[in-house]
């Protein structure tokens, strides 16, 4: 059965790639087929064709059968490969890699629209029916917006009474127009009916942080209400990632820290921990459906060197003795490796106490974001960790973490 999936990982401060090969999971055939592994890329060798990975416009590879390749894993489905490299090429690596930036978050609400803003448990009003004056997104890329309200910088340590600031899962309010609709805890801001923790204050009177998954918000006719969040464009896990990490902690050379926090509907808190490595890391990947691809085109006849030297090609052969070669072209991808615990029952945030607790002791900030965000950044993690140890040949450690990627995608 043909190649359906080549994928390879590169971290860009490493020498050495990961290489997954998979095939139908239906083919019996791993000792009818080779896999040959040259200067300038991967040959996946059967009986009646052959499939060529051209990666020598990215790297230089380690041919040396000593010291260049380990098999790792070979079964019916799936071969999983250690290759040494001898060079990068960083240049034709980003020339085909899918450049992801960060996007803003946009909110479909504006200054002609009359709104006001309730408990999302209780349904208190918060804020009473109004038109903000000037509505705009945060002018830096934070969940803390203290890093920008409470700065040195004096020139925007106050926000008017007409302004609203938006941001990932948070809005930026004058506090006068809470008025005693809220309980002050310290920092902490809580309906004064249900007691729910709304946002927090910002400084001394400067200005309040409301928590967007915590709030309603009712139109000018009183029969229209619905969840804040809703009004925001949704965010792919990629661009989710990519604002997270604005805030994430550096606790060495290697790692950064995110402590993430959610609350369920129903109350249930939730924690993610996420260890984050600061190198980048590259992913190659072919087109899925190779199989369909192999069938509709005739192929273009090569002959690629091969690695093993030793065996001398005829001189001669007859046309029918020619397998066609089918080029696999794989297109670059940027991501992150993570290591990560979750937390989502009062058991399991009891038996890891410890471990919380050092977090906090460390100086990690606990970042709020929503259930709909952390459940989809977990999926994507659970997703993605299945073709980690595949690749990485690791398996779950309880005390370490799960070990994932996040994959940036357009």
């Amino acid at each position: 059965m043909p190649l359906e999936l080549i994928v390879i990982s590169l971290m860009r401060t490493s020498k050495w790639i990961n290489v997954l090969m998979m095939n139908s999971p239906e083919d019996d055939s791993t000792g009818q087929r080779r896999i040959v592994v040259t200067s300038n890329g991967i040959r996946w060798i059967e009986q009646d064709f052959e499939q060529f990975t051209p990666l020598g416009k990215f790297f230089e590879i380690n041919t040396n059968p000593e010291e260049g390749l380990t098999v790792d894993k070979e079964t019916d489905s799936e071969t999983a490969m250690k290759i040494s490299l001898l060079s990068i090429n960083d240049e034709a690596l980003e020339k085909h890699t899918v450049n992801v930036v960060i996007e803003g978050v946009h909110l479909q609400l504006n200054e002609s629209m009359a709104c006001g803003l309730q408990c999302s448990n209780c349904y208190k009003d918060l804020v009473d029916m109004r038109r903000f004056n000037c509505i705009r997104p945060m002018p830096i890329y934070t969940l803390k917006p203290t890093k920008y309200f409470c700065s040195n910088d004096q020139m925007h340590s106050t926000i008017c009474e007409g302004d609203l600031y938006y941001a990932l899962n948070y809005i930026v309010i004058s506090p006068m127009i809470l008025g005693k609709r809220v309980i002050r805890n310290r920092e902490h801001l809580h309906c004064s009916r249900c007691l729910q923790l709304v946002g927090e204050s910002l400084g001394e009177q400067m200005a309040v942080q409301l928590f967007v998954d915590t709030l309603f918000v009712s139109s000018r006719s009183q029969h229209e209400v619905g969840r804040l969040e809703h009004l925001f464009d949704q965010l792919t896990v990629s661009q989710l990632m990519l604002h997270l990490l604005h805030d994430a902690v550096p606790i060495s050379e290697e790692k950064t820290r995110l402590f993430l926090k959610t609350v369920r509907s129903d109350g249930q808190l939730h924690y993610m921990l996420l260890l984050v490595d600061t190198s980048q890391l590259h992913l190659l990947r072919s087109k899925l459906s190779l199989s369909e691809h192999l069938n509709s085109t005739n192929g273009r006849r090569r002959s690629p060197k091969s690695y093993n030297e030793l065996e001398p090609e005829p001189k001669r052969q007859r046309l029918s003795d020619i397998k066609p070669v089918h080029e696999v072209e794989v297109r670059g991808f940027r991501g992150c490796r993570i290591s990560y615990h979750i937390f989502s029952s009062d058991e399991q945030l009891a038996a890891n106490d410890e471990l919380i607790e050092q977090w906090h002791k460390d100086g990690t900030p606990m970042l709020r974001i929503s259930y709909a965000m952390m459940m989809d950044l977990h999926r994507e993690l659970k997703i993605n960790e299945t073709l980690v140890a595949k690749m990485e040949r690791s398996t779950p450690d309880v005390k370490e973490g799960r070990t994932s990627y996040i994959i940036y995608h357009n």
